[in-house]
């Protein structure tokens, strides 16, 4: 049989609050539609890998080259979601 202290009882709700919150958090802020001003026409991005799932059923390596293939379609498809499709 487990027994937890008081101040195990505490750690372990908090940490699933955290985790919890943290993952209600990230998706309010990107279910929004990526917003491709800040990101450069000139077909130049970064090499950084942070794959975005377009709703065409796609995984683009980053958001910049998300933009590059939403402008060059223009706009016919959106961001899903963060991560691989």
């Amino acid at each position: 049989m487990f027994i937890f202290s008081r101040v195990q009882v505490i750690y372990i709700t908090l940490s699933f609050l955290l985790c919890s919150e943290s993952h209600f958090i990230r998706r309010a802020i990107y279910k929004h539609i990526v917003m491709c001003r800040g990101f450069s026409s000139k077909r130049i991005c970064t090499r950084e890998y942070f794959p975005v799932c377009a709703t065409n059923g796609r995984t683009y390596f980053n958001k910049c080259i998300f933009c590059l293939a939403y402008r060059e379609n223009d706009g016919s498809f959106i961001m899903s979601h963060l991560g691989k499709c």
